[in-house]
């Protein structure tokens, strides 16, 4: 039986619904700066690059939905067990969840990649927009089955108190990794927009393996209603 650590005594619903909020919050600044670094430097050559990325976050905005109601939905369904006191079930469960989370949105990326050449010809602006958006929305298809486990191992850990955690490595991965990849490579290199956007997003992998070692650790697995 996992022993309820210090930062979790006195922990009331109250302080972790505050914390939830606040890192979401953090996840949603993370997004609008990295957008802002990816497309800052080239964005001065032209609106094409806006465009694009306008273009692109609106159909993958469509698709996130997927993994965030299956990330959420994994935070429902093992906290009740975890409030059960079914560690072994909730553990479980846990795996087959985000497995098949991870199995959908492989799915969902390949309809992305499907659609993305034809999507961009909906909006009204020129073709150097159209095949940069198409490009666009391929790297956030391929790389969905990795925001998929990211958020459903993040919402484990979530269902059994972990918000400290979740929120910290939010934090502290955003400015002292995420932004000074983008920062940089669009500043000081002569990459291409499309290769600076994918190298932010491999760094995530980084967040991947936190992810996996705490879920895989079973730091999550306690009942944070009774503390056992």
């Amino acid at each position: 039986m996992l022993r309820k650590t210090k930062a979790d005594i006195g922990k009331s619903p109250h302080q972790l619904f505050v914390l939830v909020c606040v890192s979401e919050i953090v996840a949603a600044v993370y997004q609008i700066i990295i957008c802002y670094f990816t497309v800052h430097e080239h964005s001065i050559r032209g609106l094409n690059v806006v465009a694009a990325q306008n273009i692109a976050n609106t159909i993958n905005n469509v698709f996130n939905v997927v993994f965030i109601a299956l990330g959420d939905s994994v935070a429902i369904v093992v906290g009740q067990l975890l409030g059960a006191g079914n560690m072994k079930k909730a553990r479980d469960t846990d795996n087959k969840m985000i497995a098949f989370s991870v199995m959908c949105c492989t799915g969902v990326a390949l309809v992305m990649l499907i659609v993305a050449p034809f999507f961009p010809k909906l909006y009204n602006t020129n073709l150097d927009a159209q095949e940069l958006a198409k490009y666009f929305i391929m790297i956030m298809a391929i790389f969905m089955p990795q925001n998929a486990f990211l958020h459903a191992s993040y919402f484990t850990l979530r269902s059994g108190g972990k918000t400290i955690i979740t929120f910290l490595f939010d934090s502290v991965f955003v400015w002292c990794v995420s932004v000074p990849i983008a920062y940089c490579l669009s500043r000081f290199t002569g990459l291409h927009v499309l290769a600076v956007f994918a190298m932010v997003q491999v760094g995530d992998i980084l967040k991947c393996i936190v992810g996996f070692v705490l879920v895989k650790k079973g730091v999550w697995m306690q009942n944070i209603v009774s503390g056992k």
